[in-house]
């Protein structure tokens, strides 16, 4: 039904004329719940106290103060006029700080996203950026869209780094618009913003640095073979299931089944940093993620790996250990780079050995389902979109060409 604003006017004039609608009391009880709210925001208790005032503790600038009045409206006075007045005062900075601080209080992020989050937000967000000049509550939609395109130019960014851009812009102004800080709606404003393609800077990967090649494979592999010390059988180990280089820095020896025929990916290494700001580096119980706690099935040969190495353990927990401590993923990749220089071929990262892994398993044909399942991901179009590149010498593509181009 549609209502004529005219006449419902009329009838809500008529309704406080005779005093069916009181617009005094309306207007008490809006102020009402407004008191309420922003007294909510107010976690210290308020109590009388045996001398017949009020009291409350606040906190500012990481100290703890007691306030008092005479009466409890005085002291929930002037608790209102302090949070309004910290509201006046907040920027940017402070809505990332809170945001960001809840949701790793909450569990929401892990320590290392939580880190992440707050480089980035140095990266994208500096002082000297006019939005986080302004006070929270004057930035409007054309600032954002401003700084948004200045950004991705500035910083010539590509469309992943802008991804991550995105998600602290609609992180910040969501918490932002729970609060009340902001009456911007980020998803709808997200959603009409138009950024052409055209504006992010296009990376082009050399596809023959992203996986060993099938000549580099056997070079490798071989030096790896005669040369059997631990750093190097965990580098064969990699090459023989596709781990990150963290879960095989992470591995414990009641991971790895009685037959040797599959390794329960269950952990993995992670860095963070601590309470003063230094980077510390620890073993999560869970991988990097939920794909990733997986059974891997291993090829025959990978046994003898296994065994070899067990021969080299120093009887602690880790299957990769020195001095009786574990050795960290960030050491096997000074050792592949030093094999690469020794081989005389391109450097390569320990990641780069989890791509040949996935690109191995998708050109020998097996199943989708299962190339997924063996490298920890959700779906094989991860493994084809980011992990898949063609790795064969050029005699193969052009044997391959001769052959399915007949006529």
């Amino acid at each position: 039904m549609i209502v004529d604003p005219i006449v419902d006017n009329n009838i809500l004039q008529t309704a406080i004329s005779c005093g069916i609608i009181n617009p005094h009391k309306i207007s008490a009880a809006v102020e009402a719940m407004k008191r309420k709210e922003i007294l909510s925001q107010h976690k210290n208790s308020i109590w009388q106290g045996p001398d017949g005032m009020w009291y409350t503790h606040i906190r500012e600038n990481g100290k703890r103060y007691l306030r008092k009045r005479k009466t409890k409206d005085e002291l929930e006075d002037y608790l209102i006029n302090l949070y309004k007045e910290k509201e006046e005062e907040i920027y940017i900075k402070d809505v990332f700080r809170m945001w960001s601080d809840d949701k790793l209080r909450f569990n929401e992020i892990q320590k290392g996203s939580y880190d992440r989050y707050c480089s980035d937000f140095k990266r994208f967000f500096p002082a000297s950026a006019s939005i986080c000049r302004k006070k929270f509550k004057n930035i409007t939609e054309d600032d954002l869209e401003e700084f948004i395109k200045t950004t991705i130019v500035d910083l010539n960014l590509s469309r992943k780094a802008y991804s991550g851009l995105v998600t602290l812009i609609n992180g910040i102004f969501k918490y932002a618009k729970r609060k009340k800080y902001t009456d911007i709606s980020i998803t709808h404003f997200m959603g009409d913003l138009e950024v052409s393609r055209k504006s992010f800077a296009v990376k082009i990967k050399n596809k023959a640095e992203e996986t060993f090649s099938e000549d580099e494979i056997p070079l490798v592999r071989d030096y790896l073979s005669a040369n059997p010390d631990i750093w190097n059988l965990a580098l064969m180990l990699q090459f023989q299931t596709g781990m990150r280089i963290g879960e095989i820095s992470a591995l414990k020896w009641e991971d790895i089944s009685e037959d040797y025929d599959r390794i329960f990916v269950r952990r993995t290494e992670h860095k963070c940093k601590d309470a003063n700001g230094k980077w510390i580096v620890v073993v999560k119980d869970f991988p990097k993620t939920e794909a990733g706690c997986r059974d891997i099935i291993l090829p025959p040969q990978t046994a003898d790996v296994l065994k070899k190495i067990e021969a080299l353990s120093d009887g602690g927990e880790y299957l990769f250990m020195s001095n009786g401590k574990r050795i960290r993923e960030n050491t096997f990749n000074k050792r592949l780079n030093d094999v690469c220089e020794k081989l005389g071929i391109a450097h390569h990262t320990t990641h780069k050995i989890r791509k040949t892994y996935g690109t191995m398993l998708l050109d020998g044909d097996v199943s989708d389902s299962f190339v997924a399942e063996q490298m920890g991901h959700k779906d094989v179009a991860t493994t084809r979109k980011l992990y898949y590149f063609s790795n064969r010498r050029l005699e193969t593509k052009k044997n391959q060409i001769k052959n399915a181009i007949s006529f």
